[in-house]
């Protein structure tokens, strides 16, 4: 695997030293983004007819990532040299974000601290966690951590059912909501978090595969549900064939710039023509909107089927932006970077080596979830009532 090296400039050190970089191991091996095998073989959707519909009493409002953000909740243990050099990141090119790590105990707590410390991040803006787990939990924060909300200017979560057979990662949620002491309202939903992205204005989408994770729901009741717990106006998509994204999650070709600005992935190449033409029909549609569109390059290829190569599965977080870099891709790698500096004046590019993790089916904005301030009175707008 190649070490998660993060360069802002091609010319520029690296923020976390190479050499010390590559003695960084992880605690195990999580499972990949897509199912396994055994997972697909063995999967049945829950019954959720008995989930009661109880969302929030009032109105809500889910804040988008490219407002101001506390920080990112991740899972330390699996793919620790890309975490490490995202909390490097974080915690010293932004004047004020935190990482919240969550470990399984206290030896845990202490190699992540030692890591961490080495690596130069700040230890007074990170936060352990505490989840126990012996096996069965992974990196993919994104897909079954806390979806955040303001409930009346206090920080609540909306928790759905996970979409893999995981059960420590499903109940991080509650594991979080309880140790906070935060309110949690759970969406009875089959969901895995990574096929959502919001806009500020409260404008949502999704891929159809919430629909056939849910087959006894219509899309008009699962965008009831996202309203009633989440305010949100939800458009369902096309998704991509598995065939060319395992995951078929939206995260993985469109990212959030502003209220009225994304970024979608172009795929001109032979063999992409299917997903080519679900990115160009979304990118159009957002352009007679009125939303102004950027397009970064992705591709199929490298690892084999169903390895999804996309500069679009990125993080903003307040004053910087992490975009992934691949090896042997530098002209498209310069091409994204441009890209997102055009879109992202005000904010720092900084590139992170995603060699390794993208042929897991995902990348950094799958293993992290975004955390918003704990008191978020000054984030609610009376336009959502």
């Amino acid at each position: 695997m190649a070490s998660a090296i993060v360069t802002v400039r091609a010319a520029e050190a690296p923020l976390v030293d190479p050499a010390y970089l590559a003695t960084i191991k992880d605690d195990y091996k999580g499972p990949d983004r897509g199912m396994t095998a055994q997972e697909r073989a063995t999967w049945r959707a829950p019954d959720l007819s008995r989930m009661p519909f109880a969302p929030p009493p009032n109105a809500v409002r889910a804040q988008a990532e490219y407002e101001h953000n506390d920080g990112l909740l991740v899972r330390w243990g699996d793919e620790n040299q890309l975490l490490t050099v995202m909390a490097v990141a974080a915690t010293t090119l932004d004047a004020t974000a935190r990482m919240y790590i969550v470990v399984t105990g206290a030896p845990q707590q202490a190699s992540a601290t030692s890591i961490l410390q080495e690596a130069r991040a700040d230890m007074s803006r990170i936060e352990f966690v505490l989840q126990p787990c012996t096996s069965g939990c992974s990196v993919w924060m994104r897909d079954y951590g806390p979806r955040f909300i303001d409930n009346r200017g206090a920080r609540a979560s909306v928790d759905h059912v996970y979409n893999r057979q995981r059960p420590v990662d499903d109940a991080f949620p509650d594991v979080w909501s309880a140790q906070r002491a935060e309110p949690q309202y759970d969406i009875p939903l089959v969901h895995g978090g990574g096929n959502f992205h919001l806009f500020s204005s409260r404008r949502a989408f999704m891929t159809q595969l919430i629909g056939v994770e849910n087959p006894s729901l219509t899309n008009q009741q699962i965008e009831d549900l996202y309203l009633a717990y989440q305010g949100l106006d939800v458009d369902i998509v096309p998704p991509f064939p598995r065939s060319f994204d395992l995951t078929q999650h939206i995260d993985m070709w469109v990212f959030p710039v502003d209220d009225n600005e994304v970024i979608v992935s172009d795929y001109p190449e032979a063999g992409d023509e299917v997903p080519n033409q679900i990115a160009d029909n979304f990118a159009a549609a957002r352009e007679a909107e009125g939303y102004t569109v950027y397009r970064t390059p992705g591709w199929s290829g490298g690892f084999g089927t169903g390895t999804h190569f996309t500069y679009a599965n990125s993080i903003v977080l307040n004053s910087i932006v992490m975009v992934c870099r691949f090896d042997g891709q530098d002209a498209r790698n310069e091409q994204a970077r441009s890209i997102y500096a055009a879109a992202f004046q005000d904010k720092r590019i900084v590139q992170v080596d995603c060699t390794g993790i993208i042929a897991r089916a995902g990348a950094i904005h799958c293993i992290v979830m975004h955390v918003p301030n704990g008191a978020v009175s000054l984030l609610f707008n009376n336009d959502f009532e």
